[in-house]
């Protein structure tokens, strides 16, 4: 009887044993990071303008905000017509140019 007990609990024990998962130890590389897209220019129209000697609307002029604020630092604007660059109404307030007449101020 006592060989019987120790056999069987030799066979549980190693049983026990043969039933623990080996322990396997992986790395993984990680994938590499996003890259972060740059966000779409913002793109800002200007309504069609009366053009001067003309019943007709000029086109509309679309630009990205950084081309119209760099236009604008400038002192200048898109034409009615749309397709000539010229001085904007603000500059020719702030900046009158110089006339040689005496009535001019």
């Amino acid at each position: 009887m006592l060989r019987r007990s120790i056999l069987w609990s030799a066979v549980c024990v190693s049983g026990a044993l043969a039933q623990t998962p080996p322990v396997i130890h992986m790395t993984v590389p990680l994938p590499p990071p996003l890259a972060e897209e740059a966000p779409a220019p913002e793109i800002v129209c200007r309504p069609p303008q009366p053009q001067t000697e003309s019943r007709l609307l000029g086109p509309r002029v679309c630009k990205t905000r950084k081309e119209w604020d760099d236009l604008h630092a400038q002192g200048l604007d898109i034409s009615a017509d749309g397709k000539s660059v010229v001085r904007s109404e603000k500059a020719r307030t702030l900046n009158p140019l110089a006339c040689g007449s005496p009535g001019c101020v």
